[in-house]
């Protein structure tokens, strides 16, 4: 059973030759399993108000936009709470890594644009500026147990032509 809330709110300040808005994306999630087994071996072990694996409490994404004539800055900071990997809610990571907590992480990333005229535009990406190491999920067959890793630090620029 998940029971939980969603949103999205978004206020936007106009300013003279600028616009300012800042956002959120948020949801809240509850999802617990009801009169449920999962096999252990040769046992039928109850998993009943165990967290469902996979299902982080909460995620938020949390930003900021800027225009200023033909300029533009987005701040977007993006929280997960921390999830199970299995629904036996197993706290402390097996040796191969395929079951255990999977952390809360947090992300900042910036993202900037310039159109230079109607027909160029400039873009550059800053993601994961703060070089956050994190884990979204811990697999448990293919590509075979583990963690799969995300991404660190990243930055992307790209010029867009119109024709």
């Amino acid at each position: 059973m998940t029971q939980g809330i969603e949103m999205f709110g978004e206020y936007y300040f106009p300013i003279r030759t600028a616009a300012l808005s800042i956002f959120t994306s948020t949801s809240y999630m509850d999802a617990r399993y009801r009169d449920a087994f999962v096999r252990v071996g040769d046992d039928n072990v109850s998993v009943d108000n165990n967290k469902v694996e996979s299902v982080p409490m909460l995620i938020s994404r949390n930003g900021i936009n800027i225009k200023f004539h033909r300029a533009s800055v987005s701040v977007l900071y993006s929280y997960t709470a921390e999830s199970y990997a299995d629904a036996l809610n197993t706290e402390t990571p097996s040796a191969n890594g395929s079951v255990g907590v999977v952390p809360s992480y947090g992300l900042l990333d910036v993202n900037a644009s310039w159109s230079i005229s109607d027909h160029v535009s400039i873009r550059l990406n800053l993601n994961n500026i703060t070089n956050e190491q994190y884990f979204t999920k811990r697999p448990q067959f293919y590509p075979g147990p583990g963690v799969w890793s995300s991404d660190g630090r990243s930055v992307n620029c790209s010029i867009a032509l119109k024709i």
